[in-house]
């Protein structure tokens, strides 16, 4: 099958940190670019990007600036609210200190993307990193209501441990004695990958404690379903 590759020019103009880019039947685009310039990171460069949809809303959440050993200088995101026809593109606030208004933390990795539809948030988990790449690695959420302005972050884990491999869904059937929560899996490092969940009932505001499985099985990666 012939793919028509078209390069998307880079005046796409930039308003504090989000820009509007459309996007055309058969056409790659561009959604988003690095902007950031700190001496750690290999820049102009966005990887490991997770999307879901929702509606006519789709949400795109990546690593930004990623780190020679692991992280990245921030999280971006890109927005469409029209089934893809068009994005806004940004970047998450107040994670690490190369964002304005800045956070606590050094690096910023491993975004996941769900939908609550029981309260209408869109959530973005992640991991707080330092400076040097070691625990305590926080697993934490940013939310919003549109896609587009997002509030966070907000802790879900930040028990001092090396948390990994974070991974958030929720639970949007209307039928479901469990309609409304979202739950963020993860794997503890410090405790040999031991693989944990945290749920939360009010569109990823709060987390409760973060849970063992029954068999307190260990691992690498693990996804809720």
């Amino acid at each position: 099958m012939r793919i028509v590759r078209v390069l998307v020019p880079a005046f796409a103009a930039l308003i504090g940190l989000s820009s509007i880019l459309t996007a055309y039947a058969g056409s790659l685009i561009q959604l988003s670019s690095d902007p950031f310039t700190n001496s750690t990171s290999q820049h102009r460069t966005e990887v490991e990007p997770d999307t879901f949809a929702f509606g006519s809303t789709i949400v795109s959440a990546f690593q930004v600036g990623r780190f020679f050993n692991g992280g990245a200088s921030d999280i971006g995101f890109a927005t469409s609210t029209n089934g893809g026809k068009t994005f806004t593109s940004g970047f998450l606030t107040g994670i690490t200190n190369n964002t304005t208004p800045a956070g606590a933390y050094f690096r910023a990795s491993d975004p996941s993307v769900a939908f609550d539809a029981m309260h209408g948030f869109w959530i973005i988990s992640y991991l707080g990193i330092n400076a040097q790449g070691t625990a305590p690695v926080d697993l934490l959420v940013s939310t919003s209501k549109d896609g587009l302005a997002w509030k966070g972050p907000f802790p879900v884990n930040t028990d001092g441990h090396f948390n990994d491999k974070n991974w958030t869904v929720c639970d949007n059937t209307a039928t479901s004695p469990f309609y409304g929560n979202c739950y963020t899996e993860f794997d503890d490092n410090t405790l040999s990958d031991l693989e944990q969940m945290s749920t939360s009932s009010d569109g990823g505001l709060t987390w409760g404690p973060s849970l063992a499985t029954g068999q307190h099985l260990h691992g690498i990666g693990g996804q809720p379903l």
